[in-house]
């Protein structure tokens, strides 16, 4: 057992039963990573259906995340578009500056999918043929339609409390060994164990679409071609990249551009008010999902767009049929173990970061890699704790640095990188201590009324 390990944590030579709560990218990366080392994993997910939108989410990966698939990922067939690089465009639509660094550029529901079909042998469209389970695999239950209600603690056993939406709201209990939380920034069971932590506005919002590639011009197609491209304007900027097709398609002229669009809205200003409320009337708090956005409050924005924008850039904003938006926000919950380590909590319940950078996934990818080396005896708990935080808080001031300067210019970015550079060299030192553990060891939504826990890590 590693060094500082709380008490009959891991058992060796001995399976155990884990409780992930959250079926999104981070609740299966964790899964795989647990089954495959043979510990029986039992996945709570709120969503009725296996089969998930696309959410016309695009995500481009980093090495972490790379290196978390080319080890766990059994399907050989690829799952990324390839971009050679990142470039800038002017107000003209001609290329101002290029940094040749290949990316692999993905959607949330290709990777969903692929990680689903990994975990549990779902089938798919996306991925119709998954690998068999290994030998030394543990189990693997994705269970559906589980609302989790609550975590009670107790003789080195948490038991979780759900309702079965599938089967008339019928409350249930598991017990687990260890329990992990992967609900997502909304998570009520973190916020129940962490009430002081909120989800916070940073002042801007992301619009996003996509537009298939058989309706983007020629002359569009070859300014872009397969790089992640920039254009910036007015305290403004917006960027594009190809992903797969909603199918999951990585065959040219069947993919799709995607992009995302960032602009200033005042907190509690009646602009940001009127393009969060949906089409029938209802105002959302963090996200307006594909398919809602008020056409009507939309047409301010795209005429901005048709203006502002260098023409490539415009064409794809006006030929997005489906708009929507993210307020974006900061979330940090200031420890990722609690319940005398029993309950981890990992990917966006445990860290919002600004999707400038997109390092969420490549997050909880580390996260999961890093738990692999707890389960084998070479990090205590406490180490993986201490260092999926530094990790969180470094992506944070990365991609804070990263946007403030695009958006407002090198002085109000400074800020941002100084406390960058200050969190990289306290990472040289002693590690600072942590605040006290969350002492709670019963937490219900029963007794908060109004809180409903969230499945998924989707913003």
């Amino acid at each position: 057992m590693a060094p500082n390990m709380p008490q009959n944590l891991i058992t060796q030579n001995k399976a155990m039963n884990i409780v992930i709560i959250g079926g999104s990218n981070t609740g299966l990366m964790n899964g795989i990573v647990l089954k495959r080392l043979g510990h029986n994993v039992h996945i709570l997910e709120q969503n009725t259906q296996s089969e998930r939108s696309d959410l016309a989410a695009g995500i481009t990966t980093h090495p972490e995340f790379d290196e978390f698939m080319d080890v766990y990922n059994l399907v050989k067939e690829p799952w990324f578009v390839q971009s050679p690089g990142v470039q800038w465009l002017n107000k003209a639509g001609a290329v101002t500056r290029e940094v040749k660094r290949p990316l692999k550029m993905a959607s949330w529901g290709v990777i969903y999918h692929r990680l689903r079909a990994n975990f549990d042998g779902f089938a798919s469209g996306f991925c119709p043929n998954p690998p068999a389970a290994g030998e030394k695999d543990g189990t693997a239950e994705f269970d559906l339609g589980k609302r989790v209600t609550g975590l009670t603690y107790a003789e080195h056993c948490v038991k979780v409390s759900f309702e079965d939406i599938l089967n008339g709201d019928k409350a249930g209990i598991l017990g687990a060994d260890l329990v992990i939380l992967a609900d997502g920034a909304n998570s009520a069971l973190r916020g129940m164990l962490f009430p002081e932590v909120e989800r916070v506005y940073v002042g801007y919002v992301a619009f996003r679409g996509t537009v298939p590639e058989s309706e983007v011009s020629e002359e569009t197609k070859k300014v872009f071609d397969a790089n992640l491209s920039y254009f910036c304007f007015k305290s403004n900027y917006i960027l594009l990249y190809i992903i797969p097709g909603a199918d999951g398609s990585l065959a040219p002229g069947h993919r799709r551009y995607n992009w995302v669009w960032y602009h200033p809205l005042a907190a509690a200003s009646q602009s940001l008010t009127e393009i969060m409320t949906d089409s029938s009337g209802t105002v959302h708090r963090n996200t307006l999902p594909i398919g809602g956005m008020n056409l009507d409050a939309w047409a301010e924005y795209k005429s901005l767009a048709m203006s502002q924008m260098c023409p490539p850039f415009a064409e794809v904003v006006e030929k997005t049929t489906q708009p929507f938006i993210t307020a974006v926000s900061d979330l940090a919950c200031p420890r990722a173990v609690t319940m005398e380590g029993r309950v981890l909590i990992t990917g966006e319940a445990l860290n919002l970061v600004r999707p400038h950078l997109a390092l969420s996934t490549t997050g909880s990818a580390k996260q999961a890699l890093l738990l692999e080396k707890v389960f084998r005896g070479e990090m205590s708990i406490e180490q993986w704790e201490k260092n999926v935080l530094h990790e969180g808080r470094l992506s944070a001031l990365k991609t804070n640095a990263f946007g403030t300067y695009f958006l407002y210019g090198i002085l109000p970015a400074i800020g941002w990188v100084a406390k960058l550079l200050g969190a990289m060299v306290g990472a040289m030192l002693p590690f600072s201590s942590l605040p006290a553990q969350s002492s709670a060891k019963e937490v219900s939504s029963k007794l908060h009324p109004g809180t409903s826990p969230k499945s998924g890590d989707t913003a």
